[in-house]
């Protein structure tokens, strides 16, 4: 037990009130600091934080020790339930005693009560003692002989809730009033959460962003008289299970990013940044669902299902840690659209195309980095003076305009030489001079993007900005008629 500094005046006065013992992980925060700690070790110690899970051996004091000691938590961007604070804070104003009792790590207990000055005392987990449930009903019982008031969020504190005078619930759960009333526990007060869990995990796994992943079809659309109905059929079961892989990359890569979406203007409110969705959720999902999916993949076609393979090492590479090297970041980002595109090629059989990879790794890297310029020109709006979670600064925005402006032109060029080399050679086409809108459409599409990026209008991925703009979408459609017009 560690005891704050307190104004001595206002605890004289309120000697007869009861004290308010006050839960930590779901009913102050509304996230677990524990999972929090896992999930911060994970991006930044993997290793050592896997092999603390052999701690369990020991007690689960003993793995949250060894936890805490590993992982660096960003106690300040915890996301805080603002009705009950507001309500500890009137309490406390009214001169009652506010207390922390939590089965989170006492060094973790202790740094975040630093932001939370009402707070006399504070009960964490320590000497391998797990403060939770009968444990912490034992110990608040010893501390406060004369009663006290407890807050909590699960079934889990009912123990205490028994041991208490009366009770604060805060919970999604309309049923766990009843069932501190039904243990004969009075309630003081009831914070009812809305539940909206199903929105937002359809939030977290960014359905608007498979639409990216229509890249795989354009090996088909250019080969399409070497595909066969069954190589079509496969191409389009590995585009499924490429959407589904993606959505749990992101899901990964939220949970990489906790600390600095916090800190983001906009990023702050997915949801696990926001708390909305509880990390273990998230963390779990991926550990069952991705090897399943790959397994999928590799039954179908085993060359597109090693292909899959290779983005989901690429992408964990990305969340791991690559993002945060600048330019390298952009360039993983084409690597990972080009590897859709290597997908569609394995899956339907059609023959590779170095030009066409090549203008992949070159358009791509131009429009990640339309995204990295837009992002440090909003950065400077907020005045911040770097991107958060990346190793861009400000004033790299003439960096990013370079060689994004660079490699947009380069791609347009290797378009060209792409339809001179190898698609008028094949004679693939009836009428291949049609073919020449590609270019124009997509040197025009490539100004438009930095257009509005250097003027700090892109606030989303270029990709999906484009499958949303009227104008790019124009631009595609041209595209799609004169391949028409060109067979």
């Amino acid at each position: 037990m560690t005891i704050l500094p307190q104004n001595d005046a206002i605890v004289r006065a309120t000697e007869a009130m009861l004290p308010l013992v006050v839960d930590l992980d779901g009913t102050l925060l509304k996230v677990d600091t524990l999972y929090e700690l896992f999930a911060a070790g994970l991006f930044t110690n993997p290793i050592q934080t896997i092999l603390s899970l052999f701690e369990l051996r020991k007690g689960i004091a003993a793995f949250k020790r060894r936890l805490a000691g590993l992982a660096h938590l960003d106690v300040e961007m915890l996301p805080v339930r603002e009705e009950l604070l507001d309500y500890l804070k009137r309490e406390d104003t009214a001169g009652r005693e506010i207390h922390l009792a939590t089965a989170a790590d006492q060094t973790v207990a202790l740094r975040v009560a630093q932001r939370f000055p009402f707070f006399r005392t504070i009960h964490g987990t320590d000497h391998g003692v797990n403060l939770k449930g009968i444990n912490k009903a034992e110990r608040l019982a010893q501390v406060f002989p004369g009663g006290f008031v407890y807050a909590g969020d699960s079934r889990a504190d009912i123990p205490v809730w028994k041991s208490a005078k009366a009770a604060i619930t805060v919970s999604e759960d309309p049923s766990l009033c009843d069932a501190v009333r039904n243990a004969g526990v009075p309630v003081e007060r009831s914070f009812d959460l809305t539940s909206r869990q199903k929105s937002f995990w359809i939030k977290a796994i960014r359905p608007h962003q498979w639409a990216k992943n229509v890249v795989v079809l354009v090996p088909v659309l250019l080969g399409w008289h070497d595909v066969t109905l069954a190589s079509f059929a496969t191409t389009l079961a590995l585009i499924v299970l490429l959407c589904a892989v993606a959505s749990l990359t992101y899901i990964v890569n939220d949970i990489a990013d906790l600390s600095s979406d916090r800190k983001h203007w906009s990023k702050r409110r997915r949801p696990f940044a926001s708390g909305a969705i509880e990390v273990r959720d998230g963390l779990l999902v991926v550990a069952l669902m991705l090897p399943i999916f790959c397994l999928f993949a590799l039954l179908i076609s085993v060359p597109a299902g090693i292909c899959l393979l290779l983005y989901v090492a690429v992408t964990l590479g990305y969340s791991f840690g690559w993002k945060r090297i600048p330019l390298f970041d952009t360039f993983v980002i084409a690597l990972l659209f080009t590897i859709r595109i290597i997908i569609g090629i394995t899956a339907s059989s059609v023959t590779p195309s170095a030009w066409l990879l090549t203008f992949s790794m070159f358009f791509f890297f131009s429009l990640a980095l339309a995204k990295r310029h837009t992002e440090i020109l909003r950065a400077v709006e907020h005045n911040m003076r770097s991107l958060q979670g990346r190793g861009y600064q400000i004033g790299d925005e003439s960096l990013t305009l370079v060689f994004g402006a660079a490699a947009s032109m380069a791609s347009i060029v290797i378009v060209v030489i792409y339809l001179v080399d190898e698609v008028f050679a094949r004679q693939l086409y009836g009428t291949p001079a049609w073919l020449w809108v590609a270019p124009i459409a997509i040197f025009l599409f490539s100004c438009r993007i930095w257009v509005l990026s250097h003027r700090g209008r892109m606030t989303d991925d270029p990709v999906a900005f484009a499958l949303r703009d009227r104008v790019s979408l124009g631009l595609g459609l041209l595209v799609a008629i004169a391949i028409l017009l060109a067979l």
